[in-house]
């Protein structure tokens, strides 16, 4: 019976994480008692992690972005979601922060190590999984089925995914996708613009996932367009070109500077891509400069024709100065289009965000080849 308990007990402790291939680790410090607040949150190796991507959580709200830990955090559940330069790897993570005694599933860990397939019609790849921490012996479940720690002889162009459970409860799901190897894939376009060198002060990187996109019709890209919102946020806009140097598709992306404004060459990388693997391209990784001394804040420049209120609640709510026609979108941190509206000769308009988590948005009116932006926060 208390055996029973205590199980239930630890379940309800463990933390699940979503990953893909992920080699990043979580390290939790509990509370040191019921009510206080010390406990700490860390993403350990963050060798391959994109720190502009990482975003904290507590209650549902954003607590902290861009860091790789985090503190004064009280007992109770959080989570933290972040993305990886092994393009397409994304992890979220929920963990608990115990009010006094050890977490059994701190250091509780699970990653992955695949070898690819030769060819795109052969069945000679291998993910092998790794365990660390925990309580063995370890039970192990993949979505196709199979219960052993490692599989063999898979095909390409699927994901596999492996849920694996110590002896106390803790759980952890993992997932990568069977690719391609070999010289002939040619499944990433690198394109190389401006470098500021020794000069540059940072890299700030951001990805973008579309499946529709043509990737092999594509020929060029660079970041044609930059401004400041505010003194934390740099606006960016991506251009890529087929080969009669047409437009292809635009991407708009915003990144935080959290730090305030700082004078000098900081390098850009934009990475589009598809998960899905196959011999084609399906990553183009476009690598570009931008001068933040030269620029001024947008906000100081241009006078928006609107006003919001801001925050929103469940609905953002846009006044016109006057009657307007356009096209009014709501962009993620990320640079997504979340939400999208038509304007046909209104003054005012209305948007509905119930559906949307809280955190910073963006507000983009497009009046004609005029463009304006707002940041809104939920």
């Amino acid at each position: 019976m208390k055996q029973n308990l205590l199980k239930s007990i630890l379940l309800g402790l463990s933390f699940l994480f979503l990953a893909q291939f992920s080699f990043a680790q979580l390290t939790i410090t509990p509370a040191s008692g019921p009510n206080v607040c010390d406990g700490t949150a860390a993403i350990s190796n963050t060798s391959g992690v994109i720190q502009s991507s990482i975003t904290w959580y507590g209650n549902g709200a954003i607590i902290a972005s861009n860091t790789y830990q985090i503190g004064n955090l009280c007992p109770g559940v959080y989570g933290v979601y972040y993305s990886q330069s092994n393009l397409g790897d994304t992890m979220n993570a929920t963990f608990i922060i115990l009010g006094g005694g050890p977490n059994p599933c701190a250091n509780f860990n699970v990653s992955l190590n695949t070898t690819p397939c030769s060819t795109l019609s052969s069945n000679d790849g291998s993910i092998l999984s790794n365990v660390t921490g925990g309580t063995p012996p370890y039970s192990f479940i993949w979505n196709q089925g199979s219960i052993t720690q490692d599989l063999y002889n898979l095909i390409p162009g699927f994901t596999y995914c492996i849920n694996v459970m110590d002896v106390t409860g803790c759980q952890m799901n993992v997932c990568d996708s069977m690719t391609i190897s070999g010289a002939n894939t040619g499944d990433t376009l690198v394109v190389n613009n401006a470098n500021c060198g020794p000069t540059a002060f940072g890299t700030l990187v951001q990805q973008f996932e579309n499946c529709k996109f043509n990737f092999n019709a594509c020929a060029s890209a660079s970041m044609t367009s930059s401004n400041m919102i505010g003194n934390d946020t740099l606006q960016t806009v991506w251009t890529f070109v087929d080969t009669m140097n047409v437009t292809m598709e635009t991407y708009t992306i915003y990144n935080y500077i959290p730090n305030g404004m700082a004078n000098g060459c900081l390098n850009l990388q934009f990475i589009l891509y598809c998960p899905i693997k196959t011999a084609n391209v399906n990553t183009i990784v476009v690598n570009d400069i931008v001068e933040l001394s030269g620029l001024s804040s947008l906000n100081d420049l241009v006078t928006n024709p609107f006003t919001v209120l801001n925050p929103m609640g469940n609905e953002l709510n846009v006044q016109f100065d006057e009657v307007t026609s356009g096209t009014m979108k709501l962009f993620n941190i990320n640079g997504q289009v979340m939400k999208t509206q038509t304007l046909n000769l209104v003054q005012q308009a209305s948007i509905a965000t119930t559906n949307l988590s809280a955190g910073t948005y963006f507000l983009q009116l497009e009046i004609g080849s005029t463009v304006y932006t707002q940041k809104v926060i939920k």
